[in-house]
């Protein structure tokens, strides 16, 4: 199916160049650089946090002028089209994500300090502006693509778990680390799914070849999420697989770093013998049975 998308519709999103605020917050975060009033381990911790944050407000307009690149004039849109654009504004909001919980342990140890730094506080004040700003103009160019009859529905659903998630968290036991994210459960989450390739394809698991869809796009599989099973790959190291006669594992594990349990004939599991090396290719495991 094909969608026609006449845009003006994302002008307003992104113009060339600095915005006023943008200005302001570099150079906010720029003259941090000469207070010494601050513990100097303290005051790099703050500086290291606004600058990833700073970074990842920049990719963001990266991935921005992308969406306004594939949307501008009257164009017509093809479902890759619409899917790529969806993996952009997801995207988009992992990195919102990210932001706003380096934020919230800013601010929370900020708080702790019982600092009167004014320039901290100024530049918090900056980056929650800058965020809630692009806040608003993200849920307005969803808005927009639901009125132009352009699918965002499972990348709704995607957002509304994301949102939740955040709200659920306690910023008062955000540890040191979790400025960068939490990388230990990161690292150590994996997804899998095990069913028939025919169920594989109508999922959107599989592509027609048969070959996996995270094949060159990682981007590309988060939206079907959903459909997996998520794993710690620590606790995890073998996968029932019922007896079933014949199996294929699309996704691309070493050999040596498995072992299939057999019973009359029938595999019965997979046995991960050495994580480290069975993930380390990809963090997704896709088993076609029958």
């Amino acid at each position: 199916m094909k969608h026609y998308f006449l845009l003006l519709l994302i002008p307003f999103f992104f113009a060339c160049g600095e915005s006023e605020e943008e200005i302001r917050l570099r150079n906010q975060v720029d003259s941090l650089m000469s207070i010494t009033s601050e513990d100097q381990t303290t005051m790099n911790e703050y500086l290291k946090a606004f600058n990833e944050i700073q970074m990842n407000l920049n990719e963001i307009k990266e991935k921005e002028s992308i969406i306004t690149t594939k949307t501008v004039g009257d164009v017509e849109l093809e479902d890759t089209d619409v899917e790529a654009i969806n993996n952009d504004i997801l995207a988009i909001y992992e990195l919102m994500q990210e932001n706003k919980k380096k934020l919230a342990y800013l601010r929370n140890r900020l708080d702790k300090s019982n600092s009167q730094n004014k320039e901290l506080k100024t530049t918090i004040k900056l980056l929650n502006n800058s965020i809630a700003e692009k806040d608003i103009q993200l849920s307005d160019l969803r808005t927009q693509l639901e009125q132009k009859n352009i699918d965002i529905s499972e990348l709704n659903v995607k957002i509304e778990e994301m949102d939740k998630s955040l709200a659920e968290m306690s910023f008062d036991n955000v540890q040191k680390d979790s400025v960068i994210t939490d990388q230990d459960t990161k690292l150590n989450t994996a997804y899998y799914i095990i069913d028939t390739k025919k169920n594989l394809k109508d999922k959107g698991i599989l592509e027609s070849d048969g070959g996996f869809i995270g094949i060159g796009s990682n981007t590309k599989i988060k939206l079907k999420e959903k459909e997996f099973t998520e794993t710690d790959i620590r606790e995890v190291t073998e996968f029932p697989l019922n007896n079933v006669k014949k199996i294929q594992i699309i996704t691309d594990h070493p050999e040596g770093s498995y072992k299939f349990e057999m019973e009359d004939d029938k595999y019965v599991s997979l046995k991960v013998l050495s994580p480290e090396d069975f993930w380390k290719m990809s963090k997704y495991l896709v088993i076609s049975v029958k």
